[in-house]
């Protein structure tokens, strides 16, 4: 089989999809649904063959990850583009000292949701530790024994909402990246609901 740009773009589209299903529910197999998020996030986000590079190469859309910091902005911080103008946070409901940053896909990636003991972990470091170890796509170590052990009794003993603060951090990047993707999305189905 030959992969198109179409096969691509539909691929990225039933894959967003997914991901925002799975990041609503909330039923007994929750733990199931956030493996397959951390699935879902490394196709999409993750490698030179994340599906996002994949399906944004015709359309070349500004995607950017925004997120409210806290802190001084630093210079030179980016604008955030117009296609995110209507679902950008609003820093109204953050507490004084926050501004949004605008990450390109590699600074998401880079960036650190979670520090502990002085150790801070970036996005793609939580999101491959869910997917590699904790058996989203495989059941085998990802961190050295000493951080991967530091994050396992953070998720055990510290919950948000009745999650694993890890489990829930996933839950965090998910949403960030249904807002990030979706202006791609929509232009995705723009382009095949124009050709019907």
């Amino acid at each position: 089989m030959r992969l198109t740009q179409e096969y691509a773009e539909k691929l990225f589209v039933h894959a967003y999809v997914d991901l925002g299903q799975r990041s609503e529910i909330r039923d007994d197999f929750r733990l199931y649904h956030q493996l397959n998020m951390a699935r879902l996030l490394r196709q999409l986000l993750t490698g030179s063959t994340a599906l996002l590079n994949c399906a944004n190469r015709y359309h070349r859309l500004p995607i950017r990850f925004v997120v409210a910091r806290l802190g001084p902005a630093p210079t030179g911080l980016g604008k955030i583009p117009a296609i995110y103008e209507e679902s950008k946070p609003c820093l109204v409901d953050f507490p004084p000292g926050y501004f949004l940053h605008p990450f390109t896909l590699d600074g998401f990636l880079a960036s650190s949701p979670l520090a502990l003991a002085g150790r801070s972990f970036s996005v793609l470091e939580i999101v491959k530790y869910v997917a590699n170890d904790f058996g989203g796509v495989h059941l085998s170590q990802y961190l050295e024994d000493k951080d991967d052990q530091l994050l396992a009794r953070f998720n055990d003993h510290c919950k948000v909402a009745g999650d694993g603060m890890v489990l829930h951090c996933i839950d965090q990047i998910s949403r960030t990246t249904l807002v990030a993707l979706a202006p791609l999305v929509r232009a995705i189905e723009a382009k095949y609901n124009n050709d019907e």
